[in-house]
C-alpha cells in the first residue's frame, strides 16, 4: 500500500502483513545488523548499507534458528526455508522505495534479507525467536558443555547433533536412531540430508535407514512421518527440487510401515510419466512389492510392463528387477526374451551396489516368478479400508482381475473397452464399500473421457473420486483431484464454477506448505476475477501470487505476473 507517491509501506513477502521497524539485538552479530519479526514467523536482517546481502541472509537464518548453527547449517533452501530481499528501504522513515530514490534524488541503499522456516520448523524455534526480539535480549540458554542428546538444564527437548546422528547411521543404529526421533524431530531431517552425501553407498544406507526409523516413528508421532512423506512427494513431482533418493525413501517406509501408508503406493505410481525418475520408481515399487506384492498389486502396477520396451537399460534392468521382486508371472513371457540382453545397468538390491547386465536380471527374475507364490489370486490376503489383513471374497477377487484387465486394455489404446470393464468392476467395489477402489476407478475413468475428449463425461467420475479423497482425509489426492477438476471447468469455459475449487486446493497447499502450488492456484484465481470483470480483486490475488514467486526464486514468472500487474493497474486507472 502507497503512503506517498513513490513510496511504500514495507510489506512482509510471504504474508503481505505491515512490518515492525528493525531493531537492534543484543549480544550484536559479526555485521551488526538490526533485525525484525513479522506474524507470520518470517525474520529478517536490515542491511543499511546494501553491500553486505549475503551476510545479512545468513544473519537472517541463523537468527531465525534462534542462533543453533548446527541446525541452521542442515537446512535446504526451498525445502525448509524460504528466502526473499526487499531493496530501497529507508530505516528512519520506515519505507520502502522500489526506485531506490527518494523524491529527492537521493539513493537509498538499505535492504531486508527475510528467512521464513517452515512451520514445522518454526514450532520449535519460532517463541524463543519471539521473545529474544521483544525483549531485545538474548534468550537465556545455558551454555553447557553437555553431550548431544542429554537433557539440557532447563528441561527442554533433547537435541542431537549432525555427526551423532551420521554416525549411526553408518552404523545402521535404527533402534537408536528412533529412540533419538521421539526426542528430536530433527533427527529425521540429519538422516535426510545424508541422502545428499557425495558417497552414493552412503545414500543408499541413508535410504535404508531413513525408511526404518520413520517406520518405527510412526507408532509415537505419525503425523511427523505423514509429513516427511508428503515432503518427499512433493519434492519427487517437482524436477526443479534436489530429490535424490526421494522416491527410494517413501518406498522404504511403505515397505516398513505398510499398514500405514499403503495406499501411497499410488501416488509413487503417478510419478512414472516423468522418465527419469523411473529407475527410482521401479526400484521403490520393488521394494515394496517383495514384501507386500497384495499392496503392489492393487495398484496399477501393470504399468510396469510398458518400461519393459524402454531404450534406457538402467530402467528396463529396473523393470525386470520389480516385476520379480513381485513375482509377477504375468510378464514371464515378455521378460523370457530378454534374457540375451547384455547391457549394464547398475542396480542396488538392498544389500550392495553392483553393475549387472539386464539379462542376469532377467534369468534372477525368471526364478523368483518359477517359485510358488506364497500369496496367490485365489488366496490373496491384503490390506483394504484400513482394517487390517483379511481373506478376500472370490468376487472382489474377480473384479481386481477384472481391473488389471482394464489396465491392460486402456494401455493398448483400446478405451472403449477399457471404460466398459472399469464400470463393470466399479459396481462391484461400489457394493462393498471398497472407497479406495471406487476412488482409483473413478479417476482412471475420468481420464479416460478425457483422452476421448468427451470432457463434461469426466467430470461426474472425478468428482466422485474427490469426495472419496477428501472423506479419506488424503490432502494429496484431493488437491490432485481438485486440479483436474478444474482444468475441466477451464477447458469447459466456465470459470466461475472453479472458484470453488481453486480456494479449496489453496488451503489444503498452504497447509501442506507448498509454496509453488499456492502462487500457482493463486494466478488461477485472479485469472478467473479479471475474466469476470473484477480487475481489484484479481491484482489483489496477482500481487500475492508474484510476491510468492519472487520469495521461492522464480523470478521469470514473477516477471510476467508483474507486467500483467502493472497492465491492469492501467485498466483500473482508466476506469476510476
Amino acid at each position: 500500500m502507497a503512503i506517498s507517491k513513490g513510496l511504500l509501506e514495507p510489506l512482509c513477502p510471504f504474508c503481505s502483513k505491515r512490518l515492525p521497524r528493525p531493531r537492534q539485538i543484543e549480544p550484536k552479530r559479526l555485521g551488526d545488523f538490526d533485525f525484525g519479526l513479522c506474524e507470520c514467523g518470517a525474520v529478517f536482517a536490515h542491511d543499511v548499507t546494501g553491500y553486505n546481502l549475503g551476510a545479512a541472509m545468513v544473519e537472517a537464518l541463523g537468527f531465525a534458528c534462534d542462533d543453533d548453527w548446527d541446525l541452521a547449517w542442515s537446512l535446504m533452501p526451498g525445502d525448509d526455508y524460504q528466502d526473499a530481499l526487499i531493496e530501497g528501504y529507508d530505516f528512519e522513515r520506515h519505507a520502502v522505495f522500489p526506485k531506490g530514490y527518494d523524491t529527492e534524488g537521493k539513493r537509498i541503499k538499505g535492504a531486508l534479507s527475510f528467512i521464513r522456516l517452515r512451520d514445522d520448523l518454526q514450532e520449535l524455534k519460532n517463541d524463543e525467536v519471539k521473545t529474544k526480539f521483544e525483549s531485545g535480549l538474548q534468550s537465556q540458554k545455558p551454555t553447557s558443555t553437555l553431550r548431544p542428546g542429554t537433557p539440557s538444564l532447563n528441561g527442554t527437548r533433547k537435541r542431537f547433533s549432525k555427526r551423532e546422528v551420521s554416525r549411526l547411521v553408518k552404523r545402521a543404529d535404527v533402534d537408536s536412531l528412533a529412540r533419538m526421533a521421539c526426542e528430536d524431530k530433527l533427527v529425521l531431517r540429519k538422516i535426510q540430508r545424508l541422502l545428499y552425501s557425495a558417497d552414493i553407498e552412503s545414500r543408499w544406507q541413508a535410504v535404508l535407514v531413513l525408511g526404518q526409523v520413520a517406520a518405527a516413528m510412526s507408532h509415537h508421532d505419525p503425523s511427523t512421518v505423514g509429513d516427511l512423506l508428503r515432503r518427499l512427494l512433493y519434492s519427487a513431482n517437482d524436477s526443479a527440487a534436489a530429490n535424490w533418493g526421494a522416491i527410494e525413501t517413501v518406498g522404504e517406509i511403505i515397505r516398513n510401515q505398510p499398514s500405514l501408508y499403503g495406499s501411497f503406493v499410488r501416488h509413487i505410481l503417478g510419478l512414472v510419466a516423468d522418465e527419469p525418475s523411473r529407475p527410482a520408481i521401479l526400484w521403490a515399487i520393488g521394494r515394496i512389492g517383495e514384501l507386500h506384492p497384495k499392496i503392489v498389486r492393487t495398484s496399477s502396477f501393470f504399468v510396469l510392463f510398458d518400461l519393459l520396451d524402454s531404450k534406457d537399460p538402467a530402467i528396463r534392468g529396473h523393470a525386470v528387477w520389480a516385476l520379480g521382486k513381485i513375482k509377477a508371472r504375468e510378464a514371464k513371457n515378455i521378460v523370457l526374451r530378454m534374457v540375451e540382453d547384455k547391457e549394464e545397468f547398475s542396480l542396488f538390491d538392498g544389500r550392495n551396489l553392483k553393475f549387472t547386465t539386464v539379462g542376469d536380471t532377467v534369468k534372477e527374475a525368471l526364478k523368483s516368478m518359477n517359485e510358488k507364490n506364497d500369496i496367490s489370486m485365489r488366496e490373496d490376503i491384503g490390506l483394504t479400508q484400513g482394517k487390517g489383513l483379511r481373506k478376500e471374497p472370490p468376487e472382489i477377487l474377480e473384479a481386481r482381475r477384472g481391473y488389471q484387465e482394464a489396465e491392460i486394455l486402456k494401455n493398448r489404446g483400446q478405451s472403449l473397452d477399457a471404460l466398459s470393464k472399469f464400470e463393470e468392476v466399479l459396481s462391484v467395489f461400489d457394493n462393498a464399500g471398497y472407497d479406495v477402489e471406487v476412488a482409483n476407478i473413478c479417476e482412471k475413468m475420468g481420464d479416460l473421457h478425457v483422452m476421448r475428449g468427451n470432457m463434461r463425461a469426466a467430470l461426474a467420475p472425478y468428482q466422485r473420486a474427490l469426495a472419496i479423497c477428501e472423506k479419506k482425509n488424503d490432502p494429496i489426492s484431493t488437491v490432485i483431484m481438485l486440479e483436474k477438476v478444474i482444468d475441466i471447468y477451464r477447458h469447459l469455459q466456465d470459470y466461475s464454477k472453479t472458484l470453488p475449487y481453486y480456494f479449496r486446493a489453496l488451503e489444503l497447499v498452504e497447509n501442506l506448505s507448498d509454496v509453488k502450488r499456492s502462487a500457482l492456484f493463486l494466478a488461477g484465481i485472479a485469472d478467473v476475477y479479471e475474466r469476470e470483470g473484477k480487475i481489484a480483486d484479481a491484482l489483489d490475488a496477482y500481487k500475492l501470487a508474484e510476491r510468492l514467486f519472487r520469495g521461492m526464486g522464480a523470478r521469470e514468472r514473477a516477471d510476467i505476473l508483474k507486467e500483467g500487474i502493472a497492465v491492469l493497474e492501467e485498466r483500473l486507472a482508466a476506469k476510476s
